[in-house]
């Protein structure tokens, strides 16, 4: 639901400002977005680990995150403004001072969604993401809809933040325990775990974000704004995959003695992924034209290929190794991996941006996510010892991308939206829907299979 609000944000600013401007704050986003990955170090989410296995020193680790994260974001801002100074603005420019504020304000004292995913309060993360997220896109829309002036946004996105903020420290001035449990060796413990977790979280989003900002920079806004709508279905992958790995997480991490038992809970994640993924990359591939002409306008006709493109890194993410390595805390390779993809990701773009343009970039980050993923599959078996058979359920997932393609068939865009214009869409998709569900019910899918099982009726028909 959360991503699913974010998705409407563009389809709805695109209509309130020029392509220029939406590209401008797309570059606003860009900055901030790197800058608050790098600046919170991925130390709020060792809550799930930590306050997970060892409850009874909640407080000590909530307290440590926050020095933690409040040290790095202070030297984060101080090194991206010494380097935008001395590089005469080149770095980011007429954004630098919104930028940096606005990067203070959201990575401090933002805890919360870890620390009750810890404690597997799933009602408090919906309540807390959404509500935050429905007053971003308030403010963001009813400011453009009023200026139609990126500073404005901006700005009255910095304010927002400083609301936040304030909110969230009187609540944690309420609801802290004054004398915490004394946990010897719990700051080093807790470092030694950020440092590559951040690290490499810092890079996946370098990874993820370096594309857009050599296009900033090279191309313009308006390159940014088109490969900003190319890489629209990145909220896709989110909610799909990254809700799953963020409740998986605590759950393998909370095992006594985490190991190959655990990785069946992975594994059984990973198919469920692939059903979700896959599904959504056949059909978005499919209607991609239509989708991208009828929400962003014939303007952005330039995004459909690289949309297109992007599709496959749906395919990538199916398996996410990064939670049964942080299971049990092995997280140099994640390190290691996410600087390898980075190497190849900045190499390629240097050689194709100038030659095919905003593609190119699509093109780079396809193939580094897939060398980064062969890594991470490499070291995850070797930290199991297990084999590449071991790994994953590779009949189920074949299963899977067998049943996809099948129902793939009935998926002409032509067809489809040339008599029912853009309902086309929604018709297609629900028949691949029905013929893509009856052939994993077929096929014999476990976790389909399992889902139906709670549900007595659909049992006795599909499964008895």
């Amino acid at each position: 639901m959360n991503w699913g609000l974010v998705l409407i944000s563009p389809i709805v600013l695109v209509r309130l400002l020029s392509v220029e401007a939406f590209g401008s704050y797309r570059e606003f986003l860009l900055y901030v977005s790197l800058l608050s990955t790098i600046a919170a170090f991925g130390v709020n989410s060792s809550l799930m680990y930590f306050v997970a296995r060892r409850p009874e020193h909640r407080q000590r680790f909530i307290n440590q995150a926050l020095s933690m994260t409040l040290a790095s974001s202070a030297c984060v801002i101080a090194i991206a403004v010494a380097l935008d100074v001395f590089l005469d603005g080149a770095l980011i420019g007429e954004y630098l001072l919104p930028t940096v504020i606005y990067v203070a304000l959201f990575v401090n004292f933002d805890f919360w969604e870890h620390l009750w995913l810890a404690e597997r309060r799933i009602g408090a993360v919906f309540g807390y993401t959404t509500g935050r997220l429905i007053a971003r896109l308030t403010v963001v829309l009813t400011a453009a809809a009023v200026t139609r002036d990126v500073n404005t946004i901006v700005w009255s996105l910095v304010g927002l933040e400083t609301i936040r903020l304030l909110l969230a420290v009187f609540w944690w001035a309420r609801r802290r325990q004054r004398h915490p449990p004394e946990a010897p060796g719990s700051w080093s413990e807790q470092l030694r775990f950020c440092l590559p977790v951040g690290a490499a979280s810092a890079l996946v989003t370098l990874n993820t974000s370096i594309g857009g900002w050599f296009i900033a920079k090279m191309l313009g806004p308006v390159g940014l704004a088109h490969y900003a709508i190319g890489t629209y279905v990145q909220p896709v992958i989110t909610v799909l995959r990254n809700s799953l790995s963020d409740v998986l997480l605590p759950e393998m991490a909370a095992q006594p003695t985490p190991g190959t038992d655990s990785l069946s809970l992975w594994r059984r994640m990973t198919v469920a992924a692939a059903i979700l993924l896959i599904g959504a990359a056949v059909v978005l591939a499919s209607f991609a034209h239509t989708l991208v002409v009828t929400l962003f306008s014939e303007e952005y006709l330039q995004a459909v290929p690289v949309f297109q493109i992007y599709l496959l890194v749906l395919v990538r993410e199916v398996m996410d190794f990064a939670v049964p390595l942080r299971a049990i805390n092995n997280t140099q390779p994640l390190l290691r991996s996410n600087a390898l993809g980075i190497i190849v990701n900045a190499t390629l773009l240097l050689v194709l941006l100038p030659s095919v343009g905003v593609v190119g970039a699509a093109v780079a980050y396809v193939v580094s996510r897939s060398l980064e993923g062969l890594y991470l599959g490499a070291q995850t078996m070797r930290a199991y010892s297990i084999s590449l058979r071991e790994l994953a359920p590779w009949r189920e997932l074949g299963k899977v991308a067998v049943a996809a393609a099948a129902a793939s068939l009935t998926l002409d865009e032509a067809f489809w939206t040339g008599r029912f214009a853009i309902f086309g869409v929604l018709l297609g998709s629900a028949s691949f829907l029905l013929v893509y569900g009856a052939l994993l019910i077929v096929f014999r899918v476990q976790e389909v299979l399992s889902l139906l099982r709670r549900l007595p009726k659909v049992q006795r028909v599909f499964v008895a």
